[in-house]
């Protein structure tokens, strides 16, 4: 078993060197799929607990649900992190434009790179709301000796969708696409009304007593 006092220290150390970096724009939207990992990481514990909240066969099948489901959820975050659409910005934006035609060409390519660029924000919060879904169910079937990992859980993954949002909507204002634009706004305000209720339900089931 991994001991989490042993972490790589040289690999952690780089994460958060590039994090501080200014020479690393796209640093936010890493750290905020990590702190959504992080999240979906401390529910899965929460669901491995040996009791139950009812110490019911029910009880016990939902968790080893949530914990499958938020595994996926961690890989599917961690993907969003390698995904170098930045890379295919920088490409479209170096494409010659001397002619009119080229100029046409370069225009559509950083169209298509940007929507790419957007899509990895909204990825991130697609995700953590998905994570914020499984804790309410952890939390209803959780003992009450996981309630301070799901507390933990669902603050970082209110980070996470927060951060996401800001990256993203910064992004906005650089797409032509009028009806992809107006799509996206809606997803956002959906995705964000959805992560204030999945949160506020689990912390009314965990019920954490004053420290």
């Amino acid at each position: 078993m991994p001991n989490i006092g042993f972490v790589n220290q040289t690999s952690l150390g780089s994460f958060l060197g590039a994090l501080a970096s200014a020479e690393h724009a796209h640093g936010t939207l890493a750290a905020a799929a990590v702190a959504a990992a992080m999240g979906a990481s401390l529910l899965v514990k929460a669901a491995a607990l040996p009791k139950t909240k009812s110490d019911s066969t029910e009880d016990r099948i939902v968790l080893v649900e949530s914990a499958a489901a938020l595994r996926i959820v961690q890989e599917q975050l961690m993907e969003t992190i390698e995904t170098e659409t930045a890379v295919k910005v920088f490409a479209a934006r170096a494409m010659p434009e001397g002619s009119q035609v080229q100029r046409r060409e370069r225009a559509a390519a950083l169209q298509v790179a940007l929507r790419a660029a957007a899509e990895v924000p909204l990825e991130v919060m697609r995700l953590s709301v998905a994570a914020l879904t499984q804790a309410e169910r952890v939390a209803a079937r959780g003992t009450q000796a996981a309630s301070r990992n799901i507390q933990l859980a669902v603050g970082l993954l209110r980070v996470a969708v927060d951060a996401a949002r800001v990256n993203l909507e910064s992004k906005l204002s650089t797409l032509t696409d009028v009806s992809y634009t107006t799509s996206v706004i809606e997803e956002i305000s959906r995705l964000s009304e959805e992560a204030t209720s999945k949160s506020r339900a689990a912390e009314v089931l965990i019920q954490l007593p004053p420290a």
